[in-house]
């Protein structure tokens, strides 16, 4: 499958679900085509470093321990802090002054562990903003699935503008559409029908947000008033991770929203699943054939184009 450049986007995408990593705990994860190494301090702050210790190679997310707000190396327990600079040598009276290993910007909002990732020195454009029915007691909490799909992220995100293929691919009757492109914002407004796999009937109207290129937010008024996370996080150029979850609003006990979340999110399964078996295999047209009744998918690829930087300005990894 072509690709327009042979970086990935700038921008802020999740790395895990904050109750995915506790207090003390390391995680070796694979995003952008690198390893890196996730930790969250005995205090609760996350770091996130290159995971290959600069002294002889370990991965620090195999068998590395945290101690305090460090990581300590399983080979020769070298301890680095959040900055990737090396604290402690238990054998050694001088710490090496290039004794370090890259650090990466991070944010932890709405239960999600994100990630900055641009070239060397770009710094935020946009941050994620708070989802105000976050740790309300009237919503529930996520209830979130992931899977893994043989894509690149553009094919992902072109969804939020492409409104021929809802009602082709999902059986969903839209009735309004329309898209807005504001800065690092893409809005997707819809109304209609929805006729969920699992059987019954929908009517929904949305507001679906794409903050910067790879995390939407969508706010649903439908039966049972929710709030739908979409998120992708390339793990090389055509493969990535694809979080998706939904919050419900209250409308029963415990048990029975648990019930609820689960089913929607197994609806959203299916719904994904109609999406990949295209999205596996079909070829990206650069200039692709439009009608008048495909969506402002145009309008979409250019706003997408803004978080890509030419490839040559990206540091060497």
């Amino acid at each position: 499958m072509a690709v327009e450049t042979s970086t990935y986007p700038r921008g802020w995408f999740i790395l895990l679900c904050s109750n995915e990593l506790a207090n003390g705990e390391v995680k070796s994860v694979e995003y952008f085509g690198q390893r890196l190494v996730v930790f969250r301090s005995e205090e609760g702050e996350v770091s996130v470093l290159d995971a290959f210790c600069p002294h002889l190679g370990a991965d620090l997310g195999i068998g590395g321990k945290v101690v305090g707000d460090t990581i300590k190396c399983p080979f020769h327990a070298w301890r680095f802090n959040g900055e990737g600079q090396c604290v402690d040598i238990p054998y050694a009276e001088k710490i090496p002054k290039k004794a370090c290993t890259r650090s990466w910007q991070l944010d932890e909002v709405n239960g999600f562990i994100f990630i900055w990732h641009a070239p060397a020195g770009v710094e935020p454009d946009y941050r994620i903003p708070v989802i105000p029915e976050y740790e309300d007691d009237a919503w529930t909490t996520w209830t979130m699935n992931i899977r893994t799909i043989d894509t690149h992220p553009r094919e992902i995100v072109e969804n939020v503008a492409d409104r021929g293929h809802f009602s082709i691919v999902h059986g969903t009757h839209i009735d309004k559409f329309d898209n807005e492109f504001v800065d690092h914002m893409a809005v997707q407004h819809s109304e209609g029908v929805a006729y969920p796999r699992g059987g019954g009937k929908d009517e929904f109207k949305l507001k679906a947000t794409y903050y910067g290129p790879a995390y939407q937010i969508t706010e649903m008024d439908s039966a049972l008033p929710n709030r739908l996370v979409n998120a992708h996080t390339p793990i090389s150029e055509n493969q990535l991770h694809l979080r998706f979850g939904v919050m419900l609003k209250k409308i029963a006990d415990d048990e029975r929203m648990s019930l609820f979340a689960q089913k929607y999110v197994e609806n959203l399964q299916i719904g994904f699943a109609e999406d990949v078996q295209i999205w596996e295999h079909k070829v990206y047209r650069a200039q692709p054939n439009f009608c008048d009744g495909d969506g402002p998918i145009g309008k979409l690829r250019r706003w997408y184009r803004q978080f890509y930087v030419e490839p040559q300005t990206v540091e060497a990894k």
